[in-house]
């Protein structure tokens, strides 16, 4: 057997060691597990997020906000989304396809679901 076609047969018997867990939840239950938890334990439970994006800060963001009066924190916070494709449903025959957790200093701090093609 060539290499190829056995890499192909790998892949084809064992897709889930390859990407995140299917979702399958209903929204309250997982806003109730996730929110406040750290990354380790978010990646325990759903596996691996199927993409990643990390948070940059403006350039000018501390200016403007020292302009409009406002307290400047969060100085130095390391900021990350993590996306998580599955069925998460939020009225009877309704569902999210998309869920997306920001952690911030390694504490899922905001939960958004979407519909993403």
């Amino acid at each position: 057997m060539q290499p190829r076609k056995w890499l192909a047969l790998v892949a084809f018997a064992f897709p889930l060691a390859l990407s995140a867990k299917d979702l399958q939840t209903e929204e309250r239950p997982f806003l109730d597990a996730y929110s406040g938890k750290s990354r380790q334990y978010v990646e325990e439970n759903l596996g691996k997020p199927v993409k990643k994006e990390v948070a940059i800060k403006p350039q000018n963001a501390d200016q403007i906000l020292q302009e409009k009066g406002q307290a400047v924190s969060g100085e130095g916070d390391n900021v990350e989304m993590w996306y998580y494709r599955g069925k998460i449903q939020y009225a009877p025959n309704k569902f999210f396809n998309t869920a997306e957790l920001t952690f911030a200093n390694d504490k899922c701090v905001n939960i958004t679901f979407a519909n993403k093609k």
